[in-house]
């Protein structure tokens, strides 16, 4: 018995010996094993990296691929551990490489609707580039009628796309009418209808002659024009060098007077002046409370005075040569 017990103490004693030293030997094993700080592999071609690493002892693991913007085909895109870590030899560094930038083949926009083409350029996540107008007889207005990069190139995503687009066919030369003496509606209705635009109207003063008509043109009657050329007018007006945006002389402006309540009817006149001449728009009876409208072109300077039972009860002027300051809307005086 007592041989037994000592031979199990030997054995308890040389195994602790052993785990003892193999502690030590793993333990001085890993202090011994040399400390590096890794370097910065993003951007860099894989082949570089993988001989950079294995000359550090470190061991390379490709977890995949990416598409990027930026860094070219085989660099690498993401390391783990980060650049400036401290690890020993031995250790395991993830990284992804780079499959280039995502290409698209673009495709034939050439004789497609701009809108359309611009549509279909976001889908394809192509940019659009730079747009110019040209006039053809082959290409309808608002087509393609080339497009670069060409189509079915195989080019970058989000690339820009620059397109030439069709004015249509190029206008003929139309002789530019005289305009003088006319009043400014019809003036600018006689060049819309010829497919022209008035570009800028000004004032000048003439008291010999009814203020709105047509003073004098650019060009000059029987110069050649285009629907591109810039036509600007001078009309008398009120005042000397006043401006008229073309648009003020669309529409109409709605003039509104309410009757007070009663019990008879109440006799209504309203006069302009708008003609040049005093003309009644309106000589009736109307029952009390009721409004009386009327539509006065906005281009044509006009008083207009409202008489309730043979008495002025207002007065009213419409003027496109003033605005007001706050709105922008046509003054009323």
């Amino acid at each position: 018995m007592k041989s037994f017990m000592k031979y199990c103490v030997v054995f308890c004693m040389a195994f602790i010996i052993a785990g003892a030293a193999a502690y030590f030997a793993v333990s001085l094993f890993t202090k011994s094993a040399k400390e590096i700080i890794l370097p910065k592999l993003k951007g860099k071609n894989i082949i570089y990296v993988l001989e950079t690493l294995t000359h550090l002892g470190i061991n390379p693991k490709l977890r995949g691929t990416r598409y990027d913007e930026v860094i070219p085909k085989y660099g690498v895109t993401f390391q783990d551990p980060p650049p400036g870590t401290i690890i020993k030899k031995g250790r395991d560094v993830t990284i992804y490489i780079s499959k280039g930038h995502k290409e698209t083949i673009i495709p034939d926009l050439r004789q497609v609707p701009l809108k359309q083409a611009l549509l279909i350029l976001e889908k394809k996540e192509f940019k659009p580039g730079t747009l110019s107008h040209v006039y053809s007889d082959s290409t309808g207005k608002g087509q393609i009628i080339a497009q670069y990069p060409p189509a079915f190139s195989k080019v970058k995503s989000n690339s820009l796309c620059s397109f030439l687009v069709s004015r249509g066919p190029e206008p003929m030369a139309q002789v530019m009418p005289d305009l003088t003496g006319l009043g400014l509606n019809a003036g600018v209705n006689l060049l819309e209808n010829r497919q022209l635009q008035v570009s800028q109207i000004t004032s000048r003063t003439n008291p010999n002659i009814d203020q709105g008509l047509i003073l004098a043109q650019t060009p000059e009657f029987g110069k050649p024009v285009f629907p591109l050329t810039p036509i600007q007018l001078i009309a008398n007006g009120s005042r000397e060098g006043l401006e008229l945006e073309p648009k003020d002389l669309k529409g109409v402006i709605l003039v509104s007077y309410p009757l007070g309540h009663g019990i008879l009817k109440k006799h209504v006149r309203v006069e302009t002046d708008m003609l040049g001449f005093p003309l009644d728009l309106i000589n009736d009876y109307f029952n009390p409370g009721k409004n009386i409208n009327l539509l006065i072109p906005a281009g044509i300077k006009t008083i207009v005075k409202v008489f309730v039972d043979h008495k002025l009860v207002k007065t009213r002027i419409i003027d496109p040569w003033k605005k007001d300051n706050d709105t922008g809307e046509l003054s009323w005086e």
